[in-house]
C-alpha cells in the first residue's frame, strides 16, 4: 500500500511540474467587395519532442511560478503529427487540408475554405456545425448566426457579424473528433477534457481596409490561482467588421448609361440638324 501511495504521490508530482498547453485556434476571414473569400482555421500546437530544452509555460515566462514546462507531445497516440493525418482524413470535401508547417517548437496545422459568396459562406459554415456530434446549426439563435449587410451607393459599406458561440461550434467537429480519435484521454483522466485541449486564441475578419482583430496576450496583471499573470485569448462574445468597397459594379452603370443617353441625344441632334 505504502509503493502504491507513494507512486501515486511521485505521479502527482511529476504532472505538478510540466504542464499541458492547449491547441491555439486562430479564425482569420477575409471579404471581397462581391461577397466572396477565404477562412482559415490555424491550429497551433507547442511539441516538446521538438525542443531541446523544456518549454517555458506561457502563463508563467519568468519561470518563477512553478507552473510547469509544456509537456504536449506524450498525450497524442502517434504524436502530435497524428493531427495533420485525422484532418486529411476527416475534414469535408471543401475543405482544404495544408501541409503541417514546424515553426521553431510548435506545429501549425491549416485548413481553409473559399466561398463564392455569402449564401455559399453561410451553407458551408452550416455544414461544419453540423458536422459536430454534440451540436446542430439549429440550436442557435437568430442573432448569433453570421451575417453581412451591403449599404451605400458610390461607396460601399459592408458589415460582417458573427457570435462567438458559432465559430466555436463550426470546430467541434475536429476537436470532437481528435479529442476521440487520437488524444489518449486516459492518460490525463481527471486533469484533461475536451475542453482543455484547445482555445480560441486569435480572431480576424479583413474587409478591405477595414477590420476585426481580438490577439492572445499576456498580461502580467491578471489573476491566476493564487498568483497574478496569464495569457488572455479571445473573450468577446460577439465580432463585428466594417469595410468599404468603391461600389465600381454601380460606377460604370452610371457612365454606361450616360454615355447612352448622349450617344442617343447626339444621333437625335445630327438627324434634326440633317431636316
Amino acid at each position: 500500500m505504502r509503493r502504491i501511495v507513494s507512486l501515486l504521490v511521485l505521479a502527482l508530482f511529476v504532472f505538478a511540474l510540466s504542464a499541458c498547453w492547449p491547441g491555439e485556434i486562430e479564425v482569420s476571414t477575409t471579404f471581397n467587395a462581391d461577397g466572396s473569400g477565404t477562412r482559415y482555421i490555424i491550429l497551433e500546437v507547442m511539441d516538446d519532442t521538438l525542443s531541446t530544452t523544456p518549454i517555458t509555460n506561457p502563463d508563467d515566462p519568468a519561470g518563477t511560478e512553478g507552473k510547469g514546462a509544456v509537456l504536449n507531445d506524450k498525450h497524442i497516440t502517434g504524436g502530435l503529427i497524428e493531427i495533420q493525418t485525422w484532418l486529411e482524413e476527416n475534414a469535408p470535401d471543401f475543405i482544404t487540408v495544408h501541409e503541417a508547417e514546424i515553426d521553431g517548437y510548435t506545429r501549425i496545422f491549416t485548413m481553409s475554405f473559399d466561398f463564392d459568396d455569402f449564401d455559399d459562406f453561410l451553407d458551408k459554415y452550416e455544414q461544419l456545425v453540423n458536422l459536430s456530434p454534440n451540436l446542430s446549426w439549429e440550436d442557435f439563435d437568430d442573432d448569433e448566426y453570421p451575417t453581412l449587410e451591403v449599404t451605400g451607393g458610390f461607396t460601399k459599406t459592408m458589415t460582417f457579424k458573427e457570435s462567438k458561440a458559432i465559430v466555436q461550434a463550426s470546430l467541434d467537429w475536429a476537436i470532437d473528433g481528435i479529442f476521440n480519435s487520437i488524444y489518449d484521454a486516459a492518460d490525463l483522466a481527471g486533469f484533461v477534457g475536451k475542453a482543455d485541449i484547445s482555445v480560441l486564441a486569435n480572431y480576424t475578419v479583413t474587409i478591405n481596409e477595414g477590420s476585426y482583430e481580438e490577439l492572445r496576450y499576456y498580461d502580467p496583471a491578471a489573476v491566476d490561482g493564487t498568483g497574478t499573470g496569464k495569457v488572455i485569448f479571445v473573450v468577446s462574445e460577439d465580432f463585428t467588421a466594417t469595410g468599404e468597397f468603391v461600389n465600381t459594379g454601380l460606377i460604370i452603370g452610371l457612365v454606361l448609361g450616360v454615355a447612352a443617353v448622349a450617344g442617343a441625344g447626339a444621333f437625335v441632334f445630327l438627324k434634326l440638324k440633317k431636316k
